[in-house]
C-alpha cells in the first residue's frame, strides 16, 4: 500500500507549527523526515503520528530534553512512566502555589473591603479566631521572627501580628498605654494554605470573646491612646464593662489623604 507523502508546507499547516519548529525537532531527534528523489522533505503517516505525541507531549508541558531520551529509550513506557511522576509532582506544586496565592488574593480583599465599609466604625466583634503560630515575643522582635517564620514556611507570609496592651486612666481622663506581648498568629480558615504543622493543641486565641473594635488610621503600626479612648467611651455608653487589656493587629500600610498611614484593627474585650 502506498503511503502518503506531507511536504513539511502542507504538515506545517494541517498541525498548525511553522516550518522552523519542525525542523527544531527534527534537529533534536524527536521527529523524523525522508528526502523525496527532488531533494524535498516530506513526512509519512507514521511521522504524522509521532508529531501528534510530540503535540500531546508538549501540551502536559513535557521538557525536550525529556522527549529527547524517550525516542532513544530501550523501555520507553517505563521511562514515560517515571517521567509522568516528576511532571504531576510538579504540576501539584504549582497547583499549590496558585492555591496559595488565590489566598492571599482573598485575605487582601478581604481586608480592603473592611477597611474601604468600616474604617471609623465601632462595634461588637468576636476576637479573630486564629492559631497562634508564636506565642510571646517582643514588638520590636515581630518583624524578624515574621520574616523567619514565613521563609521557611511557604504560606506563613499570610501571618499577622498581634499585640496585647494594657491601658489605665492616670490624670482625670488620660490614659496610659503599657505592651505586654506580641504573637504571631495565623486566622483559621488559612490553615489549608500553608505548609506549616497545625495540630490540634497548638495554642489558639480566645474567638468566643466578644470585643469592643474599630478599624482605624494611625501613624504607626501602633494604636496610641486617641484611638482607643473612642471604643472605651462608646463601651460604657452602651453600659459594657471593659477589660484592662486590648489588643491591636494592623492590616496594611498605604497612603490616605496623601499622608502614610497605618490601617489598625483595635479589638477591646467586653464583659
Amino acid at each position: 500500500m502506498k503511503q502518503a507523502k506531507y511536504l513539511i508546507g502542507d504538515v506545517a499547516d494541517l498541525i498548525g507549527l511553522s516550518r522552523d519548529t519542525l525542523r527544531y525537532y527534527e534537529k533534536r531527534g524527536i521527529l523524523s523526515s525522508k528526502r523525496g528523489e527532488n531533494g524535498y522533505r516530506y513526512y509519512t503517516d507514521q511521522d504524522i503520528s509521532r508529531l501528534i505525541s510530540i503535540l500531546y507531549q508538549r501540551k502536559m508541558d513535557l521538557h525536550l530534553n525529556d522527549m529527547e531520551s524517550l525516542s532513544l529509550a530501550d523501555n520507553t513506557i517505563e521511562q514515560m512512566s517515571a517521567i509522568m511522576d516528576n511532571r504531576l509532582k510538579e504540576e501539584q506544586q504549582q497547583i499549590r502555589l496558585h492555591q496559595q496565592n488565590v489566598a492571599r488574593l482573598q485575605l487582601t480583599k478581604a481586608e480592603c473591603e473592611d477597611i474601604r465599609c468600616n474604617l471609623g466604625k465601632i462595634s461588637l466583634q468576636d476576637f479573630p479566631s486564629a492559631y497562634i503560630i508564636v506565642p510571646h515575643m517582643e514588638l520590636s522582635d515581630s518583624v524578624a521572627q515574621w520574616f523567619r517564620y514565613s521563609t521557611q514556611y511557604a504560606g506563613l507570609d499570610m501571618m499577622y501580628t498581634f499585640s496585647e496592651f494594657t491601658w489605665s486612666k492616670k490624670d482625670g481622663q488620660k490614659l496610659h498605654m503599657e505592651h505586654k506581648n506580641t504573637q504571631l498568629i495565623l486566622y483559621d480558615y488559612l490553615k489549608d494554605f500553608v505548609d506549616y504543622p497545625i495540630t490540634g493543641d497548638m495554642p489558639h486565641t480566645p474567638h468566643s470573646t466578644l470585643c469592643v473594635s474599630a478599624c482605624c488610621t494611625c501613624a504607626s503600626s501602633i494604636p496610641s491612646s486617641q484611638d482607643l479612648l473612642p471604643l472605651i467611651q462608646w463601651a460604657e455608653k452602651q453600659g459594657f464593662l471593659v477589660s484592662r487589656q486590648f489588643y491591636s493587629t494592623y492590616a496594611t500600610h498605604g497612603r490616605m489623604d496623601g499622608m502614610d498611614t497605618w490601617f489598625v484593627r483595635i479589638y477591646l474585650p467586653v464583659f
